[in-house]
């Protein structure tokens, strides 16, 4: 049977509830991960932050930046306003940006579950966690795919 510990990435960074804005937004630009479990002081999961929607979140949607090219004086305000939203950045914290409803499976359990859980719950990842619901990494469709072609 084709194990999802055998197929995941793993040496994926963890994050505390407590860590700031801008640790988070430091963490994805030193790494290639584009996802960030949030894990609780025993180091259990209880969120993920997604660089996607964390950026979503702090900058603009498809139609904002639509309209900000057509109104060069906004964009230039608001680039002043984004500059300073650095002086708060300590302030928002990954409790205040994480996702809380987070899918898992364990990382003993069979490729072929973790496809399934996927489509059921139309998600394109889903974190490995060990016995204790610690993360020890992470499995997308891609891991899916290289496990039934091998």
């Amino acid at each position: 049977m084709r194990k999802i510990k055998d197929f995941m990435v793993g040496n994926l960074p963890v994050i505390k509830e407590q860590t700031s804005i801008k640790e988070i937004i430091e963490i994805f630009a030193n790494s290639h991960h584009n996802i960030l479990p949030v894990v609780n002081s025993a180091g259990k999961i209880i969120g993920l932050v997604s660089l996607e929607e964390l950026l979503d979140d702090l900058l603009f949607s498809r139609e904002d930046v639509s309209v900000l090219e057509k109104v060069s004086f906004l964009a230039d305000f608001l680039t002043d306003t984004m500059e300073k939203i650095e002086y708060i950045s300590p302030l928002v914290l990954a409790k205040d940006v994480m996702q809380t409803n987070v899918f898992t499976v364990k990382e003993d359990e069979s490729m072929l579950k973790a496809a399934i859980l996927m489509k059921k719950k139309n998600v394109h990842r889903l974190i490995v966690v060990n016995n204790e619901n610690i993360p020890v990494g992470y499995v997308s469709r891609n891991e899916v795919c290289k496990a039934f072609l091998a």
